[in-house]
């Protein structure tokens, strides 16, 4: 990873289209951010809060999602090839689509049933 953005608040910040490919951004917190179209290939998201992130479209192929928070997010039209996404809590998230390379199906993870 070239660019290290661990631990970094950017909640609600407008990253329309951003580049941030091959970024570390493990335990950041991009709560309620804008991330359409952005560039999320090989970026490092574990730990991170995704919670109502605007993903409409971004490419997260081969991204690393794994205890990453994404409740209420919107992945409509998100490319999710390969991702790593163990214990990815997408509780209420929108638009979840089905891993397009045949493994498991993204679900929400069950919470004290």
């Amino acid at each position: 990873m070239a660019v290290n953005l661990d631990g970094a608040n950017l909640d609600g910040m407008i990253l329309i289209g951003i580049d941030f490919s091959h970024v570390s951004l493990r335990g950041a917190s991009l709560h309620a951010t804008n991330l359409m179209t952005a560039d999320l290939r090989h970026a490092d998201f574990t730990g991170a809060n995704l919670e109502e992130a605007d993903l409409i479209a971004a490419n997260l192929e081969r991204a690393i999602l794994t205890g990453c928070r994404m409740r209420e997010a919107d992945l409509l039209g998100a490319n999710l090839a390969t991702t790593q996404c163990t214990a990815a809590d997408l509780t209420g998230a929108l638009h979840v689509p089905e891993r397009p390379d045949g493994d498991v199906p993204l679900r929400p993870r069950a919470r004290g049933v």
